[in-house]
């Protein structure tokens, strides 16, 4: 299956926001999306060009403050910035026309996202622009989904 077709068929509204940003509105963001974990940083064009995860930006919220704050208090109390100062530049995307599969088998880069606690794989046009997103819990549901097709056939 290419990936434009999982995104027709698995549609996921993304998080974006520019660079610009403070990054209290990033964590504001998401926190008022709690089964999103990743938001996909798109230049002036609306082309990706970095990632910032909700691991990442807990940890900037978590650092040094008492668990005991209000969640209120956590997030004024944010590491002053902007978006474009936390982001990771270097993000794994695929192409419209790539095929799931091979998505898989580009392990190293593969395993690197997974490693960040990327939770998602923006799917891009040849410009780079973000078309979707792939859910890695969705790819592991439809693949764990085949195989135990495949295990019930035998």
């Amino acid at each position: 299956m290419k990936t434009s077709d999982w995104i027709a068929a698995y549609p996921v509204r993304a998080l974006t926001l520019t660079g610009e940003y403070e990054l209290q509105e990033a964590a504001r963001m998401l926190l008022d999306n709690p089964e999103r974990r990743d938001i996909f940083v798109l230049d002036a064009e609306g082309r990706v060009c970095g990632h910032l995860g909700f691991w990442h930006v807990s940890s900037l919220l978590l650092v040094a403050l008492r668990p005991t704050h209000s969640l209120r208090e956590l997030v004024e109390r944010i590491t002053l910035g902007s978006v474009a100062e936390h982001m990771n530049d270097r993000v794994m995307c695929a192409e419209a026309d790539e095929e799931i599969n091979d998505i898989l088998y580009r392990h190293d880069l593969f395993q690197k996202h997974v490693e960040r606690r990327v939770e998602d794989i923006p799917v891009v046009d040849e410009q780079r622009r973000l078309l979707g997103v792939i859910r890695l819990s969705d790819l592991l549901r439809h693949t764990l989904g085949a195989q135990e097709g495949i295990q019930n056939t035998r």
